[in-house]
């Protein structure tokens, strides 16, 4: 009941998802107005349609949220684990590389764009990060958590969610999956599952809803939707709680933590065999390493699986080491306990566009077209300025009306008549909407490649640009806040998870690390978002470094092997594979006191380094190396190897 209270009380908050989910994918008109001609509540559309009009959406939200989407993918930012001891580094690189390679794995950075849309849309993501079994193989998952099943403690105020104390949601799954999750291995168990949701109560569930509403309207808390008929629903529910307990300082072990379990009569207990054990060793009375406890409370997560009815299918205390449930969530924008997304402010700029578009048709229907009121008295059909000479003249760009002016006026001059700037009074209000929906969303022409004005200094749309950019870092440190809070977890059930040694490829130095658990499994680490480097400019960055570089290296320090682990080649990893089987047949060679002629680089690998073409600032610095440097650049460019 204190999930479905929680539930119920983001009802308003997943009506406002419904309508920012119209506007940005679906219908526009579809907010319901008052006719006041006919007292009734219609949708905007077909009122518009009753009025003789299909009105057309002009969708400005959509391509605001894909360019919010698009800048902040265009740079795909990495994890970094950083740990708190310097002699811990090689371990923090070992559980980087591990990171990178579950990111590879789950294609975390395609859920990562979806999250960020649907935290512009609904104001939050959400994920659950656990060990599971997928596809017959047992490793970290994350799994995407529907925000209309998403619940969470409703007198949260901190925009950290530190005082979050439930969180949780429901799904729907088959009978069969029901009794595979929780039998544990009993059949008896699992026949009693089955039982449980044996037609599935409905009756006793509308009893339940029926307390709260007479109108039912949220019955698919406890009851499967039509898209989910046949199945079954879980409710997954961590709560915060609290417990008595003795506060535990064993000396011997150096630890202090809480246990809900052991009586003071056990502590007595084991402190006299440890004092006889040290005595007998000789150790001192006020030297012994003994326990310590208080008694005391504390709090803990606990995580219930429930049916719809109450009846509890699995509980406990949390597993996990890092003591927090498995459920990542991000709200944003968070404000004193409501969620306020970022699609809610841009609606009724496109509304009001989408009106003055849908006025502008009205009155293009409606109004008069060229109509022409003409005197009688002006008609000279005696000198062939007739009516019929009147209609074929009145919308040419160059005719010319003769008329007989008044004869109190004779000396009355030539008059112009131009009425086609009116065509374009309504189009201009458009834009002026359009300038305004940049302004509340800050997205700019600028920021979404648009070709300026003509007359627009250089400085000018560059700054442009910048103040979007700054205007979305809320948004961005929010989803970057949401991954960091996720991955931290990720590494954290690795060190918990992974027991057995294993091989890491790491993409960034081409090697393969080894991941090996009891020397990684206690390492402290932060996680820090880190520019990629995986992109073209930074590689020719490097390699154009390394180049100047070896201008420098009179010594030959720096060779060719390591100029090419160093360097960020797109061939890299082919031609050190290439080296390290070159190497190992010269060795071989010089073993059996044979020759080792020379050999032809591989042909794939030729034709990459032929493709491979450097910048002109490249092969400016190239003519400025040393000679034997360029043979030895240029013989790697024409795939000649020895």
């Amino acid at each position: 009941m204190s999930a479905y209270n929680c539930w119920l009380s983001m009802a308003q908050w997943r009506t406002d998802i419904r309508r920012n989910e119209e506007f940005v994918f679906g219908d526009q008109f579809s907010d319901r107005v008052y006719d006041a001609k006919k007292h009734r509540i219609v949708t905007e559309r077909a009122l518009l349609v009753e009025q003789g009009l299909q009105p057309s959406q002009y969708n400005i939200i959509r391509n605001v949220l894909r360019t919010i989407v698009g800048v902040w993918s265009s740079n795909k930012t990495l994890p970094s684990c950083i740990a708190q001891k310097d002699e811990n580094q090689a371990e923090s690189e070992v559980l980087t590389a591990t990171l990178h390679a579950l990111y590879r794995k789950n294609e975390l950075w395609k859920l990562d764009m979806a999250e960020l849309l649907q935290l512009l849309i609904s104001g939050v993501s959400v994920t659950k990060n656990h060990f599971a079994s997928r596809d017959g193989e047992k490793d970290v998952v994350n799994d995407f958590i529907d925000p209309f099943s998403f619940f969470v403690d409703n007198t949260m105020k901190d925009p950290r969610y530190t005082d979050c104390s439930l969180v949780g949601y429901f799904y729907d799954v088959s009978a069969d999956d029901i009794v595979g999750l929780f039998s544990k291995g009993s059949k008896s168990r699992g026949e009693k599952l089955r039982r449980l949701y044996g037609g599935r109560s409905e009756e006793r569930i509308y009893e339940m809803s029926e307390t709260f509403t007479d109108q039912r309207l949220e019955l698919d808390f406890f009851v499967p939707g039509t898209e989910a008929y046949g199945l079954c629903r879980v409710i997954e529910i961590w709560r915060k709680e609290s417990k008595e307990c003795f506060w535990i300082h064993d000396y011997l072990h150096g630890t202090y933590y809480p246990d809900f379990e052991i009586k003071e009569s056990d502590i007595k207990k084991e402190n006299v065999r440890r004092i006889q054990e040290q005595g007998a060793m000789g150790v001192d009375e006020e030297d012994m390493l003994l326990i310590d406890y208080e008694w005391g409370t504390a709090n803990f997560w606990k995580y219930y699986f429930l049916t719809p009815c109450g009846e509890v299918l699995d509980e406990g205390m949390n597993p996990y080491w890092h003591e927090m449930p498995p459920i990542v969530f991000e709200l944003h924008d968070f404000f004193c306990g409501k969620i306020y997304p970022f699609v809610k402010d841009l609606i009724d700029t496109n509304k009001q566009i989408n009106r003055l578009s849908a006025i502008s048709e009205l009155l293009s229907k409606y109004s008069a077209k060229s109509l022409l009121f003409m005197p009688t008295n002006y008609i000279d059909d005696e000198n062939g300025y007739g009516i019929e000479y009147i209609q074929d003249k009145a919308t040419d760009y160059d005719s010319v009306i003769p008329y007989k002016p008044d004869p109190r006026t004779p000396h009355t001059k030539p008059e112009y008549v131009n009425t086609v700037a009116q065509a374009f009074t309504p189009l201009n209000v458009v834009n002026m909407y359009l300038r305004l929906s940049e302004n509340v969303s800050g997205v700019y022409g600028a920021l979404q490649g648009q070709q300026p004005t003509s007359g627009t200094p250089a400085q000018m749309y560059a700054q442009q640009s910048q103040n979007s950019a700054t205007s979305l870092n809320g948004i961005f440190e929010a989803i970057n806040s949401f991954r960091v809070r996720r991955d931290k977890m990720n590494v954290q059930l690795m060190q918990q998870y992974y027991d057995e040694r294993r091989y890491i490829f790491d993409k960034n130095s081409g090697k393969r690390l080894l991941y090996d658990p009891p020397k990684v499994k206690n390492i402290d680490v932060e996680i820090a978002v880190v520019e990629n480097t995986d992109t073209p400019a930074y590689r020719l960055m490097v390699n154009d470094l390394l180049f100047q570089l070896k201008q420098f290296d009179t010594n030959n320090v720096l060779d060719l092997r390591g100029m090419i682990e160093a360097g960020n080649l797109p061939f890299k990893d082919k031609l050190l594979d290439y080296m390290n089987k070159r190497e190992q047949e010269v060795k071989d060679a010089a073993m059996a006191g044979q020759p080792m002629a020379g050999a032809q680089l591989p042909p794939e690998l030729q034709q990459e380094l032929q493709q491979y073409q450097f910048s002109p600032e490249v092969q400016q610095q190239l003519s400025s190396l040393p000679p034997d440097v360029q043979e030895m650049i240029m013989q790697q460019a024409e795939g000649v190897g020895g």
